[in-house]
């Protein structure tokens, strides 16, 4: 029954006792007002939902919402994802305080259509009637409803609600409908247990499509469950999808009643992340009389959601009426949200609506207050926020280190695979690069400043330390992340985050772009300079000649290193890097770290064996030490290191020319 439901929501607004649900009941012949308590007191304190049949077959859901201002929590809730607005309006007591709070709720939750219709006109008479509607176009100057129909009827009378249904007949079917691709997304309005089935939570989906056997994620907590059946209005579908009111039973071990409430989300598994901060553009309601103040405690509704948080202010310490503002919001409890959702601020004490507004980054990122590069990033943003293409290039092309790519699904409400295709076309045309193919994106730009700065830390390690000849790829990444944490990058938009670190993925990702670019020379876990010329000079270069002659002096008996260091009052860090580097530049061979030969005394000794080997096919360790004259202390090490270069092989308890077999 499905493809009956025509998937835009028809939802109401305005005062309470206005006549909204009895004119719902007159136009589809359902009572919203479920609950018992409703039903007695006369007055729509929850949620109500019907469906309004077209004349041309389809279905419309309409949600009815309570006008009483202590349930505004519920008329917003009700008021994410309509489409397209009834403000009602009695005739005999006209414009009210809640009318012109829905008005503002509804304007600031960016509805796309609507009408007005005044109720009760039985009740005045024309002249007055007259009066009435003069007030509602004062008030709907300017808003979403300026200049649409104005619609008088009388539930009680019928009369009116033909024109009223021949005009919904008429404008609905114009509406564009909401768009059914990307994941799904369903905030929470309602949740129950049926006996049989389970869970059951209802709502109207904002983005995609949900079908029996689809496995599904309550955010947050994170509880998932599998789609055990789907309803709207009353009939069983086959699938759910954006834009009618759809109630779905899931199944899973997680999911229980009591854990799953109103203000919750159900989504497609491995896209949405919650936050606790978000940054967005609010509109401070005019008529608010005070300015709104930096950190001031307020009560934040989007989608189902009502939370407790803080408005941060990211220019100047207040916003006045009337004015719009960049803000960020820190939440008490985490939400999920997208890019372009909804909000409405409502202080708390007294519990009036605020302002709301629209969210342009859902990731947990903290920015610099008063600073005209944030400002100036966060507009470029906003005016990427609706066409996703440029969205995505925004958002890889404004961060200082690389995205994932469940980083940027979250950031971008995108399915992955669909995202991944996206990325590819913009790094087909030089828009964005990869660190590591369909794994990590950046700008262009950035990835060549990454790689400047990996080379330029090399650069700097080594005139720090001009004796060795690699440096180890730990501190060459503890230098490169020091250096971006101090840089704001040049190839980022103004205001662009400038403390960054690279983790163990993105390092890799750059130690092999720099491979493949041979900016460096790679070899293990060792990073060396292509091309460079190790030259000792000054003091350094002194030393070293120093700690050579010392090796040379002992022959076959060196010195122990840490003696040559004591004798030379040598430094152990500056001691080392001369060891290295003397190693590394052949002038000292190494047979254990408390031994070393120099060169020309190794290849002395070499060449004498080899010599004796000549004379006789096996020797000793014995009949080598005398050949060299040498004690067993040096001699024992000597010939193991002649085995490990390969000079000799070891057979039982004697020695072999290498490959003399």
């Amino acid at each position: 029954m499905s493809d009956q439901i025509f998937n835009v929501v028809l939802g109401t607004a305005g005062h309470i006792d206005h006549g909204k649900s009895t004119l719902v009941k007159t136009l589809t012949g359902i009572d919203p007002d479920r609950l018992k308590e409703e039903q007695e007191r006369g007055i729509t304190i929850d949620l109500g939902f019907a469906p309004l049949l077209l004349s041309n077959g389809m279905r419309v859901g309409i949600i009815d919402v309570p006008g009483h201002e202590r349930f505004i929590k519920n008329m917003v809730a009700g008021a994410t994802g309509v489409d397209f607005v009834m403000l009602v309006i009695a005739a005999d007591d006209g414009v009210m305080a809640q009318t012109r709070e829905h008005l503002q709720i509804v304007q600031l939750l960016g509805v796309r259509d609507g009408l007005t219709v005044i109720t009760k006109k039985d009740l005045v008479e024309p002249d007055y009637l007259e009066l009435v509607i003069d007030d509602v176009k004062t008030l709907e100057a300017g808003t979403v409803l300026d200049g649409k129909p104005i619609v008088p009827v009388s539930s009680k009378t019928g009369e009116g609600i033909g024109e009223l249904k021949r005009l919904l007949d008429e404008l609905l079917p114009k509406l564009d409908r909401r768009p059914v691709v990307g994941p799904f997304r369903m905030p929470i309005q309602r949740v129950f247990a049926k006996e049989g089935f389970g869970t059951v939570v209802t709502g109207v989906p904002l983005s995609g499509q949900v079908a029996i056997g689809d496995t599904l994620v309550v955010l947050p907590p994170g509880f998932q469950g599998r789609v055990k059946g789907l309803h709207a209005y009353r009939s069983a579908i086959d699938h759910g999808q954006a834009g009618h009111s759809t109630a779905i039973n899931l199944h899973g071990p997680d999911i229980d009643k009591q854990d799953v409430r109103r203000g919750m989300i159900v989504a497609t598994p491995n896209v949405f992340q919650p936050s606790t901060l978000l940054t967005a553009r609010l509109t401070h309601l005019k008529g608010v009389p005070w300015p709104l103040k930096h950190r001031a405690p307020v009560r934040f509704h989007a989608g189902t959601a009502e939370i407790q948080g803080k408005v941060l202010l990211l220019e100047g310490d207040q916003l006045a009426p009337g004015v719009e503002g960049w803000i960020q919001i820190s939440l008490e409890e985490p939400t999920v949200l997208a890019p372009g959702d909804r909000f409405i601020l409502r202080h708390q004490t007294p519990m009036v609506t605020l302002g709301g507004g629209r969210v342009v980054d859902v990731a947990l990122r903290k920015r610099k207050r008063n600073d005209a590069g944030v400002i100036a990033e966060l507009e470029q943003r906003l005016k990427a926020l609706d066409n996703i293409e440029e969205f995505v290039a925004h958002v890889v092309g404004s961060a200082p280190i690389p995205k994932t790519l469940p980083e940027l699904a979250a950031e971008s409400a995108m399915l992955p695979q669909t995202l991944l295709e996206l990325l590819r076309k913009l790094v087909k045309a030089g828009r964005v690069a990869q660190l590591q193919a369909d794994a990590l994106f950046l700008s262009p730009s950035r990835l060549q400043e990454l790689l400047n700065a990996a080379v330029s830390s090399a650069q700097d390690y080594f005139k720090e330390h001009p004796a060795l000849g690699a440096v180890e790829q730990p501190e060459l990444r503890r230098r490169l992340n020091a250096k971006l944490g101090r840089v704001v990058p040049a190839s980022l938009p103004a205001g662009a985050e400038a403390g960054t670190t690279l983790n163990d993925a993105m390092f890799d990702g750059l130690i092999a772009a720099i491979k493949q670019k041979n900016l460096l020379r790679v070899e293990g876990n060792m990073l060396s300079l292509p091309g460079r010329d190790r030259k000792l000079e000054g003091a350094l270069a002194a030393q070293a000649q120093q700690v050579e002659a010392a090796f040379r002096a002992g022959a076959l008996a060196p010195p122990a290193p840490a003696d040559v260091a004591a004798n030379l009052k040598i430094q152990p860090k500056t001691f080392r890097e001369i060891m290295r580097y003397l190693q590394d530049t052949g002038a000292v061979i190494e047979a254990t770290p408390e031994l070393c030969f120099h060169q020309e005394h190794y290849e002395k000794a070499r060449a004498a064996v080899l010599a004796e080997f000549s004379k006789k096919g096996e020797l000793t360790t014995s009949e080598i030490r005398q050949v060299l004259g040498s004690s067993r202390k040096y001699i024992v090490p000597l010939v193991e290191l002649f085995d490990r270069k390969k000079v000799t092989d070891r057979v039982g308890d004697k020695r072999r020319v290498h490959g003399s077999h």
